[in-house]
This record gives structure tokens, C-alpha cells and sequence, in this order.
């Protein structure tokens, strides 16, 4: 997954960074909500199964959507 971000915080000097990050590491973060979410439900991660059909453009494409769109809930 790779993200761009933009800030306007003092504490960066740039303000448009591009992060990339694994899979893994978001499974990392749900399970770190899951300890401290209580009664919150957290959402699921898209999946990481490499069976799919289409390209395997389209599927990292699905997944990067998926991974975004757990970032904003």
C-alpha cells in the first residue's frame, strides 16, 4: 500500500509525504485496535488470498482500495 499524505503541522518539514507499507503491518495495526477497542467492532482487512480472477494489477488494485478504505473508518 502506498499513501500520500499531506500536513500542516510544524513537526514534519515536508508537507506531502508518501508512505508504503506491508500487508502485514496491517494486520499488525487491526489486531493492536482489537486489544484496545472494547465493544468497538474494528473492521475487516481486505483479503490477501492470491487466488482471484483478473490481473494481478486488478487485484492489488482492489486491495489497496480495500486497505484504504479500512484506514477511514
Amino acid at each position: 500500500f502506498r499513501g500520500f499524505f499531506q500536513t500542516n503541522s510544524k513537526a514534519f518539514t515536508a508537507k506531502t509525504s508518501c508512505v508504503r507499507r506491508r500487508y502485514r503491518e496491517f494486520v499488525w495495526l487491526r489486531r493492536q485496535l482489537q486489544r484496545n477497542a472494547g465493544l468497538v467492532p474494528v473492521p475487516e482487512l481486505p483479503g490477501k488470498s492470491a487466488f482471484f480472477l483478473g490481473s494481478a494489477d486488478e487485484f492489488i488494485e482492489r486491495r489497496r482500495l480495500g486497505l484504504q478504505r479500512f484506514l477511514e473508518r
